[in-house]
């Protein structure tokens, strides 16, 4: 093995994980599973509300309900 053997050697490392990695690059653009479709696309006005569904908790109780209302009526005189 002379000088020019172990350059061609590492030259065709080089090239095969730099052409790897350009195929890569490729079939994830191709086929990303993260891609959003544009018919899923949802405002901020939407995914506000559909989070403040998801953890706001309806009050059932009448006695609370009753309360609240209440307290809102004395809200609206004070302002």
């Amino acid at each position: 093995m002379g000088d020019g053997s172990a350059l061609w050697i590492l030259l065709g490392v080089l090239g095969f994980f730099g052409v790897l990695v350009i195929v890569i690059i490729l079939v994830k653009k191709k086929f990303s599973p993260l891609q959003i479709k544009k018919d899923d696309t949802i405002t901020e006005e939407e995914a506000a509300k559909q989070e403040l569904d998801r953890i706001l908790v309806p009050v059932e109780d009448e006695e609370t309900l009753k309360a609240m209302e209440e307290n809102r009526k004395e809200e609206e005189k004070k302002d």
